[in-house]
């Protein structure tokens, strides 16, 4: 049986060095897939983030609290590198490059038959661009990463019924403007 993620950090904290390189098997897939879709101008730069990360992981092993969650805690070292990459590009760029790396379209969505994948990707993403920072965060993290309430409040730091009220808003505004648009989620809402 493989070692929980809270083991693996135990471990880490005690000098075992190796379990970070499991840790970041573990994880790159899923925290890279959530650079990618929460950050549309990080994309050329998420090998760089998630090393940041992994990275205080390592620095921080001994913060890391083993009564939590570790998938929270490493959402949330990702999203604070994120938000650090923003302010440093947008210091020294002066603007944000929209990234035309394709957006995975959440899970139950549909078109209309003759829309195609790669438009409607791009018209998904047009409706996340458009959410506020505060839905369109809270929108990727429930319905593309599947986070619970719970593990959304402990990555964004917020309580559970703040977080209860951004999802239903962030996804009433999301199906509202996708219908606008043609598309509609299955099962008939």
């Amino acid at each position: 049986m493989e070692p929980s993620d809270e083991e693996l950090m135990a471990r880490l904290a005690g000098g075992e060095e190796q379990t970070l390189a499991l840790l970041m098997r573990r994880w790159e897939a899923p925290l890279s897939r959530y650079v990618r879709r929460r950050c549309y101008t990080c994309g050329p730069d998420t090998d760089d983030i998630l090393q940041e990360a992994f990275l205080q992981v390592y620095r921080h092993v001994h913060a890391f609290d083993p009564a939590l969650r570790f998938s929270s805690w490493i959402y949330r070292i990702v999203h604070n590198a994120m938000v650090s990459r923003i302010r440093r590009h947008a210091r020294t760029s002066g603007h944000e490059p929209l990234d035309e790396e394709a957006l995975m379209v959440p899970q139950g969505l549909s078109a209309d038959a003759e829309l195609s994948a790669r438009q409607l990707d791009s018209q998904v993403r047009e409706i996340l661009d458009s959410l506020s920072e505060v839905l369109r965060e809270t929108f990727v993290l429930r319905f593309l990463e599947e986070k619970s309430y719970e593990e959304i409040g402990d990555i964004l730091h917020l309580n559970a019924n703040t977080v209860a009220t951004r999802i239903r808003r962030a996804r009433t505004e999301f199906v509202e403007k996708a219908r606008k648009r043609g598309l509609f989620l299955e099962g008939g809402e």
